[in-house]
């Protein structure tokens, strides 16, 4: 039978490490949007996610966060992320949460109106996109994936 640690029996201080991508979206002269990809893998859940916004960061731009390799069309990406800046940039922390199914893809619910939530598991490289933007907009995202 195999062995897994769990945080509380892990060898490294009872608790996953927790790997941060830390990146600046900034927006090329003449375009309106800028997409980066991590140059590693993330394996584990996305725990929390920082936007930092820069001085200038466009009014309903929109800032995505998914897997770079998921199978999935761009307008069905499991995203971890998909903020809509308001009128008033400010810094903001989200922790993302994704609705549960049953293995028929049923949504749970607690009482059949409130959904069950879990964390985004993650396995691969992490792309962020920054669109609806000005060209010189930027922004500092930083994810943290423990696992």
């Amino acid at each position: 039978m195999a062995s897994y640690d769990t945080p509380a029996q892990a060898t490294f201080g009872g608790q996953y490490p927790v790997r941060t991508l830390d990146t600046t979206l900034t927006v090329p002269t003449g375009e309106t949007t800028v997409t980066v990809t991590s140059s590693t893998k993330f394996r584990g859940t996305v725990e929390k996610v920082e936007i930092d916004p820069g001085a200038a960061l466009a009014k309903n731009a929109v800032i995505k966060g998914y897997e770079s390799d998921t199978p999935l069309a761009a307008g069905t990406r499991d995203q971890f992320l998909n903020y809509t800046v308001p009128s008033t940039a400010v810094e903001k922390v989200i922790y993302p949460a994704a609705p549960l199914t049953d293995n028929t893809g049923t949504a749970l619910t607690w009482d059949g109106t409130h959904p069950i939530v879990g964390k985004y598991v993650v396995n691969g490289q992490l792309t962020l996109d920054l669109s609806s933007a000005a060209a010189g907009d930027s922004v500092r995202v930083r994810v943290h994936v423990r696992g």
